[in-house]
């Protein structure tokens, strides 16, 4: 699992080869490698056979940042040791030549679900939203924009409360997107004229992963890949590129798509999905939201926090 805030790692084991076996908890089609690109917020779940007793007893274990989105000065100092029995040495072993994959992760073509599910090949494409940075020159602050907003949800009457009071005239900046009808298939084109690659996680989905590339979506024209395509939910919006994505509404509730990096979500990089708006608040014990939402207000006030993020 990548946990950090904003690094792209390629973890490896040195003299092992890597068997992988799910992607962000979906089984895939085992394959073999001897590192994986992971993206912040991903995971894999990989098998390794300690089959080197024959070379050493220790092996350096190494998770080095992709020098291509990622400012470090040290990229080889982040290790950890596999010893074989009780040997307690420190490893001598060589990291694997790695070819950077310029932060875009493991390749698509290799994550082929174990259980093949189609995505739907009629879906009506509603939505392509640009992604820009945008800097507030006054006050040096950095904002992110998705569809055309920056998202910013209040402290004091998050999107829950909201829909359990029946208070949904969603302004610009709550940046919902509404899938009213259930099982609707939802496609969403991102792109961004920005260098910089960006991890993109959906809460409360496994999403397909149609397409992505370098280049504008209309100039490449990309054919979308519906047979059993890749189902994740962090997958790499590519540096100046495309990404196209699809799941199927399903999963009552308000459901987050942001960029992984820290920063990147604090300024604003996300959208909603409010999804079957009608049956969400049956969903939601409402002494419950109430209770923690009154307590938040007083501890807030109490200690004059100021929001001055996206609130998430």
């Amino acid at each position: 699992m990548n946990g950090a805030v904003d690094a792209h790692f390629d973890f490896s084991i040195d003299n092992h080869t890597l068997t992988v076996i799910a992607s962000d908890f979906v089984p895939i089609v085992p394959y073999t490698t001897t590192s994986v690109s992971i993206g912040t917020g991903q995971r894999y779940d990989i098998i390794v056979t300690a089959d080197q007793a024959d070379v050493a007893s220790d092996f350096w274990m190494r998770a080095v940042p992709d020098a291509f989105c990622t400012n470090n000065n040290s990229p080889d100092d982040i290790k950890g040791i596999v010893h074989y029995g009780d040997s307690t040495g420190t490893p001598s072993t060589t990291a694997y030549t790695i070819t950077e994959s310029d932060c875009g992760g493991e390749a698509l073509a290799s994550l082929v679900p174990y259980v093949a599910v189609d995505a739907s090949s009629t879906a009506d494409v509603s939505n392509d939203d640009e992604v820009v940075a945008a800097f507030g020159s006054a006050t040096t602050t950095a904002k992110w924009y998705i569809g055309g907003t920056s998202l910013e949800v209040d402290w004091q009457d998050p999107t829950a409360l909201m829909i359990l009071n029946n208070d949904t005239t969603w302004s610009s900046s709550n940046a919902v997107i509404e899938l009213p009808t259930a099982d609707e298939w939802m496609m969403l084109i991102i792109e961004t004229n920005f260098p910089v690659p960006h991890p993109i996680h959906l809460h409360g989905h496994d999403f397909f992963v149609l397409a992505s590339g370098t280049g504008s979506y209309a100039d490449v024209a990309p054919t979308l890949n519906t047979v059993n395509p890749p189902r994740r939910d962090v997958t790499m919006l590519p540096a100046s590129g495309y990404l196209v994505i699809s799941f199927k509404a399903d999963n009552p509730g308000a459901w987050l798509l942001h960029c992984h990096i820290g920063w990147h979500t604090e300024e604003g990089f996300a959208l909603q999905f409010v999804e079957r708006e009608s049956e969400i608040a049956a969903l939601y014990n409402s002494t419950t939201l109430n209770a923690g939402c009154a307590n938040w207000d007083t501890f807030q006030n109490g200690d004059d926090l100021v929001q001055v993020d996206s609130g998430i």
